[in-house]
C-alpha cells in the first residue's frame, strides 16, 4: 500500500478478521473479551425482552389486530427463553465459547420471534422486516466473535425467512419474496463486514488499554523498586554511620581515657560530620515518604521566628567553615505563630540555608527574614552566590536536578534539597517562589498560613576549622566471642564493623556471641540458648523480623528478649518488631549507654519473671499437695468409719448363715445358701478394702519375706475364683524382699485377682516373675487380656475409679496397691496396650542372701 492511500473497508475486515482468528497469547485479551461478551449479552438481553413484545404488539396491533393474541403468546414465549438464557448467562462461565450467548440470542431467539409474527402475517406480503435489520445492526457492533461465528449468527437471519417460506409453500418467485430476501442478505453482508470493523477497532482498543495497564503494572514495580532501594541505602548508610557516631560520642565522654587537645578536635570533626551525613540520609528518607504520600502532620502551634533563630545559630559553624556570614532578621510584630509541623519547618529552613551556604562565594553573606503580610508569614533565604540562569529556574524544584551553573561549586548535592523544601511547603498549604540573576545570587521566599513578634541580628561566631579525613577501607578479622562473665548475650548483625563494635563494647559487660548469620545465629541459639538477643533487622536472608518469629516459635528461646536495631523510625516499622515478638526497638544510630540500659532492664525483668514464675510454680504444687492430702485424710476416715460400721452385721451375717446352712440343708436349699455366701464373702472382700484404703498401713512392721511363699499363698487364695481356662504361671525363686508380709500378700492378691478378671475365661494366662536388679526385686504380673486405654491408664491409681462394668469392683484395689507400696519405699510401674495385655510391676528393696 502507498503511502497516503488509506486502507480499504474490506481490507481492514480482514485484517480484524486475522486478529480475532489468530490465537492471542496474552490470556489477559481472552479474559477482557468473556467479559465484554458476557456484559454485552447481558444487557441484550434486558433490551430484547423490551422490545420484542413491543413491536409484536404495536405492529399487530395496529395491521392484524385478529392476529394480536397469538402475538402475544409468541412475545411471551420468546421473552421465557431469554430469561433462561440471562440465567445461564448469569450462573455459567462459558469460557471456552464466550460468544455463544449472544449467537443464541440474536441469531435463534430474536430470529424466532421475527418468524413467529411473520408467519402469523404473512412471509412474502409483510414489508415488516425492520426486526431483522436492527439484530444485524446490534450484532455489527456489539458482537467481537471470531469471524465464522459472527457468519452464521447473521446468515440465520435470511436462511430462517428463506426456510419459512418454504415451510409454508410460499411462492418463491414472488418480487416482494424476492425483494425482502435479497435485501436481508445484502445487509448480512454488509453487517458482517461492518462486524469485522468495529470488532479490529475493539481489540486494538483492548489490546491498548492491556499494555497501559501492563506499563502502569512496570511503573509500580518500579516505584515499590525505588522505595526498597531507599530503604536499603538507608540501611547500608545508617550502619557505617553508626559506626561513625558511637565511637565519636564514646571518645568524646573520654570514656576510654582522656583525650589530648588535638584528639578532641579531630573527634568534634568526625561527629559533627557523621551528623551531616545523618541529615543527608534522613532527606532520602523523606522524600521517599513524600513521593508515597506517607508522611504524616503533626500540626501544633509554631513560632516561626523562635524556630529560625535556633537554627540558624545551629548552622553557624556550617557558614563559618565556608568562610561565610550568616545574618538572620526576624520583623517586630509577632510573635509569628504557624499551625504545621515543627519537625517539617525544621527541614525548610535548614535545607535552604544548606542550599544557600553551598552555592555563595566565599567571603559572601546569606541572609534569612522571618515576617508577616496579607498572605500569612513569610520566609526569607538570600544568598550573594552564583544565582540561577532564567532557563533553570523553573527546574530547580525538580527531584535530582543539578544546575550547573558554576564550575567553582564547592559542594555537590543530593539534588533533592530543593525538591523536598517545595513539597513541604505545598503540603502544608504553603507556596514558594524564587528570584535569581547570575553571578548576583538568589531569594527564595516561603509563604506560610499564619500571624507574628521579635527582632534579632545574628553576626558570625567563630568555629574549629573543618578538616576532612579520609578513610581507607580495612579488611576485617572475623568477630570473635568477647566478655568473660556475665550473662551471656547474642548479637546478630551482618555488617562487620558493627558487629565487631558491639561485640567490644557490650563485652565489657557481657559474655558477647556475635553472629554475622542471621540463619546460622537462629540454629546455634536454639541449641543453645542465649540470655538476650540482640539483632539488626534489614540483613540478607533472615531479617530481624523473621528472626524474631522463628525465636519466639522454638521453644528453647520462646522467653528470650529480643533487642532489634533498625534504621526505619516509621511506626509501621515498630509495629511489625513488637508483632513478630521482639521485646524492645533501638533506632540507628544508638547510644552504646541507651542500649547498655535497655539491655540490663531486660535482663533483670526476665530474671525476676523466671523467680516468680518458680515461686507461683512451687506455690501450685504445695496447693496442690496439700489439697489433695486433706482430701484423702477425709476420705480415709469416712472409708475406716463406714468399714468399721459394716463389720459387726457382717459376721452377725455369717455367723446366722452357718447355722442356717445346717438346718436347711437337709430341705435341699443347698445351692441357694452357696449363692447368699459367696455374696457375703464378696461383701467380706469389699469391707476388708476399704478398711485398708482407710487405714494405710505403714511399713514399721517391714521384716525380710521370701516371694517363694508369699506368691503361692496369694495364688492358692485367688484359685477359687479363677476360671478353669486361666493359666497362671510362677517365676519366682529365691528373691527376699524387705516388706510388711500382711500388706505384701495384699498387693499381690490385688494385682493377681485383677490380671484374672482382664484375661479370657478359655485361654488366659498370668505370669507372675521376680527378677532382681541390684538393691531392688522387681515383682512384676504380666497378663495377655484386654489391656487399658491411653487415656485410662493415668487414671487407674485413683481411688474409686475402675474400668469394670458397674457392681464388678469398688475401684480401690489399686489405689490400695500404690499406697501400700509406697508406705515400704516400693515402686509401682504399670504398662499396657488396648488388646495387647497389662504389665504391673512392683519394686521392692532387696534383701541380701
Amino acid at each position: 500500500m502507498g503511502r497516503g492511500k488509506r486502507p480499504s473497508a474490506l481490507s481492514s475486515a480482514v485484517a480484524a478478521a486475522r486478529v480475532v482468528v489468530a490465537p492471542r497469547p496474552d490470556p489477559r485479551v481472552g479474559a477482557e473479551l468473556s467479559r465484554t461478551f458476557s456484559a454485552r449479552t447481558i444487557a441484550s438481553c434486558w433490551v430484547a425482552l423490551v422490545i420484542i413484545p413491543i413491536t409484536i404488539v404495536a405492529y399487530d396491533g395496529a395491521y392484524y389486530r385478529d392476529k394480536l393474541p397469538k402475538g402475544i403468546v409468541v412475545a411471551a414465549v420468546v421473552d421465557s427463553l431469554i430469561l433462561v438464557l440471562l440465567f445461564c448467562v448469569r450462573r455459567y462461565a462459558f469460557n471456552r465459547y464466550p460468544w455463544l450467548p449472544f449467537a443464541v440470542l440474536a441469531g435463534v431467539l430474536c430470529n424466532a420471534a421475527e418468524s413467529a409474527n411473520l408467519l402469523l402475517t404473512g412471509v412474502g406480503k409483510t414489508e415488516f422486516l425492520f426486526p431483522y435489520y436492527l439484530i444485524m445492526f446490534g450484532t455489527a457492533i456489539l458482537f467481537p466473535a471470531p469471524l465464522p461465528a459472527v457468519i452464521a449468527t447473521v446468515g440465520l437471519l435470511p436462511l430462517g425467512y428463506l426456510g419459512l417460506a418454504v415451510a409454508t409453500g410460499q411462492e418463491l418467485g414472488d418480487k416482494q419474496f424476492v425483494s425482502n430476501l435479497m435485501l436481508l442478505v445484502d445487509t448480512a453482508l454488509i453487517a458482517c463486514i461492518g462486524n469485522r470493523v468495529v470488532t479490529n477497532l475493539f481489540l486494538r482498543e483492548v489490546t491498548l488499554r492491556i499494555d497501559l495497564e501492563k506499563a502502569n503494572e512496570r511503573l509500580r514495580e518500579l516505584d515499590r523498586l525505588k522505595s526498597e532501594f531507599f530503604a536499603n541505602v538507608s540501611h547500608e548508610l545508617r550502619t557505617p554511620l553508626t559506626l561513625i557516631l558511637a565511637p565519636a560520642a564514646s571518645l568524646s565522654r573520654q570514656s576510654h581515657g582522656p583525650l589530648a587537645p588535638g584528639q578532641r578536635v579531630f573527634v568534634e570533626t568526625i561527629h559533627r560530620n557523621a551528623t551531616r551525613l545523618l541529615q543527608l540520609i534522613n532527606d532520602l528518607l523523606l522524600l521517599a515518604k513524600l513521593e508515597s504520600g506517607e508522611p504524616r502532620i503533626d500540626r501544633v502551634p509554631v513560632d516561626v521566628g523562635s524556630t529560625v533563630l535556633r537554627l540558624t545559630r545551629e548552622a553557624q559553624a556550617y557558614a563559618h567553615s565556608l568562610e561565610l556570614q550568616l545574618e538572620v532578621e526576624v520583623e517586630p510584630g509577632g510573635p509569628f505563630v504557624w499551625n504545621g509541623d515543627e519537625r517539617h519547618l525544621d527541614r525548610i529552613v535548614l535545607n535552604l540555608i544548606s542550599n544557600a551556604c553551598k552555592f555563595s562565594r566565599p567571603g559572601g553573606v546569606v541572609r534569612v527574614g522571618v515576617g508577616s503580610d496579607r498572605e500569612g508569614i513569610w520566609l526569607s533565604v538570600s544568598d550573594q552566590g552564583v544565582g540561577i540562569a532564567p532557563q533553570d529556574v523553573d527546574r530547580i524544584f525538580d527531584r535530582f536536578v543539578q544546575v550547573e551553573s558554576s564550575a567553582s561549586r564547592r559542594s555537590q548535592g543530593t539534588g533533592i534539597g530543593l525538591s523536598i523544601v517545595k513539597q513541604l511547603v505545598t503540603l502544608h498549604g504553603g507556596r514558594i517562589s524564587v528570584q535569581s540573576e547570575p553571578d548576583r545570587g538568589s531569594t527564595f521566599l516561603v509563604h506560610l498560613a499564619a500571624t507574628p513578634r521579635v527582632s534579632a541580628s545574628i553576626g558570625p561566631s567563630t568555629s574549629p576549622e573543618v578538616q576532612k579525613v579520609k578513610l581507607e577501607p580495612t579488611v576485617l578479622a572475623p568477630v570473635l566471642a568477647t566478655g568473660t562473665s556475665g550473662p551471656r548475650v547474642a548479637v546478630v548483625e551482618d555488617n562487620p564493623d558493627l558487629l565487631a563494635f558491639l561485640a567490644q563494647e557490650l563485652g565489657r559487660w557481657y559474655r558477647i556471641s556475635p553472629f554475622p548469620d542471621s540463619t546460622e545465629a537462629v540454629r546455634a541459639m536454639v541449641a543453645d540458648p542465649p540470655d538476650l538477643i540482640v539483632s539488626d533487622i534489614m540483613m540478607p536472608g533472615l531479617d530481624g523480623i523473621a528472626l524474631a518469629r522463628r525465636i519466639r516459635a522454638a521453644r528453647e528461646t520462646a522467653e528470650v528478649p529480643v533487642l532489634l536495631l533498625s534504621a526505619r523510625e516509621e511506626v509501621d516499622a515498630k509495629l511489625a518488631g513488637f508483632e513478630a515478638g521482639a521485646d524492645d526497638y533501638v533506632h540507628k544510630p544508638f547510644d552504646m549507654q541507651e542500649l547498655h540500659a535497655r539491655i540490663e532492664l531486660h535482663l533483670r525483668l526476665r530474671a525476676q519473671a523466671r523467680q516468680l514464675r518458680e515461686a507461683l510454680e512451687q506455690l501450685k504444687k504445695a496447693e496442690t499437695t496439700l489439697v489433695q492430702s486433706e482430701k484423702m485424710v477425709a476420705l480415709g476416715r469416712m472409708i475406716a468409719g463406714v468399714a468399721h460400721e459394716m463389720n459387726n452385721p457382717i459376721h452377725f451375717l455369717r455367723g446366722n448363715l452357718a447355722l442356717l446352712r445346717k438346718r436347711l440343708a437337709l430341705d435341699g436349699a443347698g445351692p441357694l445358701l452357696a449363692d447368699i455366701d459367696e455374696s457375703v464373702e464378696r461383701i467380706t472382700a469389699i469391707t476388708r478394702q476399704l478398711l485398708l484404703f482407710g487405714r494405710k498401713q505403714s511399713s514399721d512392721s517391714s521384716v525380710s519375706v521370701r516371694l517363694s511363699e508369699v506368691v503361692p499363698l496369694a495364688v492358692k487364695m485367688i484359685a477359687p475364683h479363677t476360671p478353669k481356662g486361666v493359666r497362671i504361671v510362677q517365676q519366682v525363686d529365691g528373691e527376699v524382699v524387705r516388706a510388711n508380709p500382711q500388706d505384701l500378700f495384699q498387693v499381690i492378691l490385688n494385682i493377681v485377682h485383677n490380671a484374672v478378671q482382664a484375661v479370657d475365661p478359655q485361654s488366659g494366662e498370668v505370669r507372675i516373675a521376680a527378677v532382681s536388679r541390684g538393691d531392688r526385686v522387681e515383682l512384676s504380673v504380666i497378663d495377655n487380656g484386654c489391656g487399658i486405654s491411653k487415656e485410662n491408664l493415668s487414671r487407674i491409681f485413683d481411688p474409686f475409679f475402675t474400668t469394670k462394668p458397674p457392681g464388678s469392683g469398688t475401684g480401690l484395689g489399686l489405689s490400695i496397691v500404690q499406697e501400700l507400696v509406697a508406705a515400704q519405699q516400693g515402686t509401682v510401674r504399670v504398662e499396657s496396650e488396648l488388646g495387647r495385655g497389662t504389665t504391673v510391676a512392683v519394686s521392692l528393696q532387696a534383701v541380701p542372701a
